[in-house]
Formats: structure tokens, C-alpha cells, sequence
């Protein structure tokens, strides 16, 4: 029997298919090897799929540069698009692309279309009549020999017949989306206003927020599903897409920023988000504020512990004026600031917002607080029938006050998912000032499904029983009762004495585990920094092993080590997770100049709180190392 070759691409519907459509197979005669080409019909330009995937933006991935071209872009401005990965990329060309075709970018960016026109899911698509295709030559012997040769490209993977079998046979939902029987009352449940479902790491809410998002759409209600960070909504979608493709057009994925951003473009509320210039405006405020002898200054607070007060507090639980802010009990904060010095921070806050409408520009937060008037304004999206939010935890109570607009308390709307536990970002929010009701439809996870015993008690003794923000005043207690019943090995511990010897116990311990038959997509190389993510992923790439940076993964199960930050692992999960330099330096652990008591005390709770995030992404097993003595954050052997 001969060989089939199945060709498979990953991604957003119509991007993939637009991009399929570009490519082809052919042999290298010189080599004698298959590779799969990315052929430019505008411009005829071919290059290996590898490494038009490699170079290429993922923005614009769905159309070639003749479409671009026909749609009115100028060269040098595809060649500008082409780089983009994301939203905020094209958000921050506003003033130096030509209106038109900005405009024209942000449509295609925000609804596949130049004109900007959605296609709804009342929409009927004719499907093409189907073409009877005559049979075929025998193929020709060549790309037999080709597929045997080693260095044919990598994307070949030759999979045994009565294995594809086996994997084309077995339920998705087995394996991508397991539903616990006990889970299902909470999918099926009729709430009679906003609701919140609570848990540890690993208890499966995620999965019961997709499945109840299924459930409410194969009603033909329509679902937002929503998330604080930015590269969840993807990963979410991909999933969803295959596992309950009906319900597909009825759901909506997209982080809160994203969401906002498109609304204020769909109703042409004119918006310039310039991080760049945000920046310039928040130094320009400081230089006028936190002047020498400043009250702030003499109390010794830095410009990037005020940066987090302005814009996770004042701005991030939108209070409108000095006496709320007077009022407010800063859940999430450690530091306490005198009335002198609130009053102070106050006025750094006011003179950052002037300095914005001062330049024109707008920052993230602007986003979510000028789409939170226009929703009002509006009286709702009626669009929406259910909005679910998931690591409802890291939402300011800006982004809070946006969803629950968007639904307001009609019985099976706003579903909050979340954990205070994982909460990896400062401020926090209190569902009562934002007039949320969720008693009596408020449930607890207990079970989790995800960690070994092993590797769930280690990560939870670095949280080390801190109190953590549920959505009040008062913190709770940090210790919860979980429900572990896999096994597995304990967290491998390896200290090194030099940095050289720490990467190199790293790099063997990488290549163990694939020897032993986990599969290379199924590592993840998590630190706290993109300094140190750029350095793993080279040395994990000098392996002989593909990288993927998380921020490009989108949830399609692919043979590359996914390496990124702690913040960018939010909600993932895979087989072996490594953690390399957990020691001071790694971490940034030591007491900074500017920090007093308080200060410090904060930034090391919220970093054991990342790190119990990075924990616990590990299904099977965890590695640890660190350089020289580890970290005061890991809990000590017995004994010690």
C-alpha cells in the first residue's frame, strides 16, 4: 500500500483556509526531499512553509500581498503590516499609517472584511455543490523515496495506519475538555442573575466555563467568552472549535481589551492607544509631582509602585473622585498610604490623565473606562445573551464593571470564573461596590483533576498561607481544602553552583524526559522574565528541539516546547513544566532601593502567587533549579 499524506493547518477558520489555499507540495530535485512551499499568487514568491511561518506576523497571515495590494494597502505598508502579531501592534500605527488605510487594517484586523461588515450567525453559507473528481495517475514513486528521506522537511510525521485509527476514533472530549459528571449540574444550571464559580488550580472550572458557554449557545443564545490575558481567548477558541463546532458561530472569544477596542471601533468612538506615549505622559506627570521633597518621595515610594497604584487602583476600580479613593480599603495592596500621601498619589493620578488628553493618546485603561460610558449609554449589549469571564481574578474593577454592563442581571448572564489564589497582578476589585449580587449562585471546585498529589503540595506551600482577594475587603484564608487523588514523582530539585552547570542540568533534564516519551509540545520552559525566556528558548532550540514562544501558541497541539513568562502560562496546562532559576537573582528577589517594608512584602506575595500559577501548570511532573542557594520563596525539606 501506498502513502497518504494528510496536510493539516491549525488556526482561526477563514485565516486558514485562506492560507491553504497558498500552499503546495513539491520535490527538491536537487535534495530528493517533500517540502510544503507558501507560494505568494500576487507576487509569486515562494518559500518553505517553515520559514514564511517563522518570519511572518500572525495578523495578516490570511491574506497574500495581492489582496492586501487590491484592498488598497502601498507597498511599504504591507511590508509594515506583514510584522504584526497583534491588535495592540496595529492599535499603535494610528498616527503613522494614512487614515483610510489604517481604518481599512483595523476592520480587516477586528472582522476579517475591508468594510468592516460582520457576518452574523443567521447568515446562510452555500455551500459549494460538490465536484466529482476523476481518479488519479498513480502517484509518482519519487515522493515515496522523498518522505524516506531524513532530512525531508520536518512537517512529515509518519503515523502508523491502526494508530490514526485509534486517534480519529477517540472522543475529543476525552482527552481535550473531560467533563466530570458531578460538573455537569453546574453547565445545566439556571441562574437567576450573575453567578460565580470559585476553585483551586487544576479543579476544572475552564472546562466548565466552555462547556456551560456550549450548553447556552446550543440554545441559540449568544456568548462572549472573555479573560484579562491576552493569549487565553485563542487557546479557548481552538478548543471550543473542536469540540463543539455547531456551537462555534454563536460564541465569541476575545480578552476584555480586545473586546472593548473592537466595540469603540464598531461605534466609531475615535480612540488612540500609544503604550509608547502613555509612557511619556506618566514621566512627565511623575516630574511634576514627585518632585524633591515630594511627600511621596520622602515616603519612598517608587515611580513603578505609584505607576500600579494609578492605574490597578484609581483608574482600575474607576473611582471618580478623592473621597472614594479616601474611603477605599486597597484590597491587594500591602502598603498603607496615609490620607497626606493618598491625597498626594491622588494628584499624580490627575495630572497623568491631563497629560494623555494633553498628547491625544489613550492607555489601556482609558479603553475599558470609555467603552464602560458607551455600553451605559447605550443601555447594554443586547447582542449578548451570556457573558463568561474566565480568571475573573485578574480583572481590574474597571474591566468587572464593563461585562456586567454588557449583561447587566438578566438570569444567565455574567458568569465569573476564578481563583484569588492565582491572582498574579496588583489591586483587585470588590464585587459589591462594583453592585454585583452573586449570593445563593456563588460555587465552590474542590476536586482537582489536573496536579499529582506531589506536585499540588509543593505549590501550595509556597503560597505559605497568605490571605488572597475573592472579591471583597477582607481577605480569605489561603489554604483550601482540594481533592487529590493522582500520584507522581515529587518535584526534582537541582541547585547548581554556576549559571553554565544550572543550564546544562536544564538541558539534560529536558532531553531525559523526551527520551522517556513525553512529547516535545508537552514541556514547557516557564520563567519570570522575557530576558530569560529569550535565553531558554535558544538553549532549548540548541537541543536540536523547536520552541514556541507562548505568546504565539493558540491552542493547537503541535511537537514544539512551548517557553514563555509566568503571566503568559495563565490557565494552560502541560505534561512536565521546568522552572529554572529559582534563586534571588532569577527572580529578582532582593529588597530593591526604593522599597520600603510593606513594599517588598507585596511584590514577594504576588511573586509567590506566580509562581504557584507556574507550579501548576505541570500535569505529571515539575523541575526546579537555581543558581548558587535557591530561593526564600520554596518551602524548606524537613529539617532544615
Amino acid at each position: 500500500m501506498g502513502n497518504v499524506i494528510v496536510l493539516l493547518l491549525f488556526g482561526e477558520h477563514d485565516a486558514v483556509y485562506r492560507r491553504a489555499e497558498r500552499l503546495r507540495l513539491e520535490i527538491d530535485d536537487r535534495q530528493n526531499i517533500l517540502r510544503v512551499v507558501d507560494e505568494d499568487p500576487g507576487t509569486g514568491e515562494q518559500l518553505p512553509y517553515s520559514q514564511r511561518r517563522a518570519d511572518e506576523g500572525r495578523l495578516f497571515m490570511a491574506w497574500n500581498d495581492a489582496e492586501l495590494g487590491g484592498f488598497g494597502f502601498e507597498a511599504q505598508e504591507i511590508a509594515v503590516l506583514r510584522r504584526l502579531n497583534t491588535d495592540q501592534d496595529l492599535v499603535s500605527l494610528d498616527s503613522r499609517m494614512r487614515p483610510d488605510a489604517w481604518q481599512c487594517a483595523m476592520n480587516l484586523a477586528m472582522y476579517g472584511t475591508p468594510s468592516g461588515e460582520q457576518v452574523t450567525p443567521d447568515e446562510v453559507v452555500v455551500e459549494p455543490e460538490p465536484v466529482e473528481v476523476p481518479p488519479t495517475e498513480p502517484v509518482d514513486e519519487r515522493i515515496s523515496a522523498a518522505l524516506q528521506e531524513r532530512s525531508t522537511s520536518p512537517e512529515f510525521i509518519p503515523v502508523d495506519a491502526d494508530d490514526l485509527a485509534s486517534v480519529l476514533a477517540r472522543p475529543i472530549e476525552d482527552w481535550m475538555v473531560y467533563l466530570d459528571p458531578d460538573q455537569q449540574g453546574l453547565v445545566d444550571r439556571s441562574f437567576s442573575g450573575p453567578a460565580r464559580i470559585r476553585g483551586a488550580a487544576g479543579t476544572g472550572k475552564t472546562v466548565v466555563a466552555l462547556h456551560r458557554a456550549r450548553a447556552l449557545a446550543s440554545l441559540g443564545r449568544k456568548v462572549l467568552v472573555t479573560t484579562y490575558v491576552r493569549n487565553l481567548p485563542e487557546v479557548y477558541q481552538q478548543i471550543f472549535a473542536r469540540f463543539a463546532p455547531a456551537e462555534r458561530p454563536m460564541v465569541e472569544f476575545a480578552n476584555v481589551h480586545r473586546w472593548a477596542l473592537r466595540y469603540l471601533h464598531r461605534h466609531r468612538v475615535p480612540i488612540q492607544v500609544d503604550p509608547k506615549g502613555a509612557d511619556r505622559a506618566w514621566r512627565a506627570a511623575c516630574q511634576q509631582v514627585i518632585a524633591k521633597g515630594s511627600p511621596l518621595r520622602r515616603a519612598g515610594l517608587s515611580p513603578a509602585y505609584l505607576h500600579e497604584e494609578v492605574e490597578w487602583v484609581i483608574r482600575g476600580r474607576a473611582l471618580a473622585n478623592l473621597d472614594a479613593y479616601l474611603g477605599l480599603e486597597r484590597t491587594g495592596r500591602g502598603t498603607p498610604l496615609s490620607k497626606e500621601l493618598r491625597g498626594e498619589v491622588w494628584r499624580l493620578a490627575e495630572r497623568y490623565t491631563a497629560e494623555l488628553a494633553d498628547r491625544g493618546v489613550s492607555d489601556f485603561s482609558d479603553v475599558l473606562l470609555r467603552a464602560h460610558r458607551v455600553v451605559t449609554e447605550r443601555g447594554g449589549q443586547p447582542e449578548y445573551d451570556a457573558v463568561i469571564v474566565d480568571e475573573a481574578q485578574d480583572l481590574t474593577e474597571a474591566a468587572l464593571r464593563l461585562v456586567y454592563a454588557i449583561v447587566g442581571d438578566r438570569p444567565n448572564g455574567l458568569l465569573l470564573v476564578g481563583d484569588g489564589q492565582q491572582s498574579i497582578y496588583p489591586g483587585g476589585f470588590n464585587l459589591a461596590t462594583a453592585g454585583i449580587q452573586v449570593r445563593g449562585r456563588s460555587y465552590v471546585l474542590s476536586r482537582n483533576y489536573r496536579n499529582t498529589s506531589q506536585v499540588y503540595s509543593f505549590a501550595q506551600a509556597v503560597l505559605d498561607g497568605r490571605g488572597i482577594n475573592e472579591g471583597g475587603d477582607t481577605p480569605a484564608p489561603e489554604m483550601r481544602s482540594v481533592e487529590l487523588s493522582r500520584i507522581g514523582p515529587a518535584p526534582t530539585l537541582a541547585g547548581a553552583p554556576t549559571v553554565d552547570e544550572h543550564d546544562l542540568a536544564l538541558a539534560a533534564a529536558v532531553e531525559a524526559a523526551v527520551d522517556a516519551g513525553t512529547s516535545i509540545g508537552d514541556l514547557a520552559v516557564l520563567v519570570p522574565t522575557n530576558a530569560l525566556a529569550e535565553r531558554y528558548t535558544e538553549l532549548i532550540g540548541s537541543l536540536g528541539l523547536p520552541t514556541q514562544p507562548l505568546n504565539d501558541y493558540d491552542g493547537t497541539p503541535n511537537s514544539f516546547a512551548k517557553v514563555g513568562t509566568y503571566q503568559r502560562a495563565k490557565g494552560l496546562e502541560f505534561k512536565q513544566v521546568f522552572l529554572p532559576r529559582l534563586d534571588a537573582d532569577g527572580l529578582r528577589e532582593a529588597r530593591r532601593a526604593d522599597e520600603d517594608d510593606d513594599a517588598y512584602a507585596e511584590r514577594l506575595a504576588l511573586l509567590r502567587r506566580q509562581l504557584f500559577v507556574a507550579m501548576t501548570r505541570a500535569r505529571d511532573a515539575v523541575w526546579i533549579g537555581w543558581v548558587g542557594e535557591p530561593t526564600s520563596l520554596l518551602p524548606r525539606p524537613a529539617g532544615t
